[in-house]
């Protein structure tokens, strides 16, 4: 009976001690994942970038979130990198161009940052950059 409690014991530790491997925390904060559209004069923007930087003026704090624009959308999961949520400022950097290359020698169609309040949780945000002030 002696053997049968420690092996039960055992097994019970060991469990115990896979749990709480298994549920440890991701390191860093906890990032949320963005998607949606980019347009720019009613149109779809063909490519270019995204950065979400948590506002630190409004307390938010933690690591930059990333997205590629590609044919008018955006997507952390796919092309990039989530971010945290809270307010945030998002710096967009529209294109013409569909590849980084092309994008470097055309320079930007349009730039604009965003004032957003992101969500604790996967989210949807269309951004609409406007018009040129001329």
């Amino acid at each position: 009976m002696p053997r049968l409690a420690c092996y039960c014991l055992t097994l019970f530790s060991l469990s115990v001690l896979f749990l709480a491997t298994g549920c440890q925390k991701q390191d860093g904060p906890v990032r949320y994942e963005i998607s949606g559209t980019v347009t720019y004069e009613g149109a779809p923007v063909p490519g270019g970038s995204i950065v979400f930087t948590p506002d630190s003026k409004k307390g938010n704090n933690g690591p930059q979130g990333t997205a590629r624009i590609v044919d008018g959308r955006y997507d952390t999961a796919n092309y990039g990198r989530g971010t945290v949520g809270g307010p945030h400022q998002v710096h967009v950097i529209a294109t013409d161009a569909t590849t980084t290359e092309a994008a470097e020698l055309t320079g930007p169609l349009a730039e604009h940052t965003f004032q957003i309040d992101i969500p604790l949780d996967e989210t949807t945000q269309d951004l609409d950059i406007p018009p040129r002030r001329r």
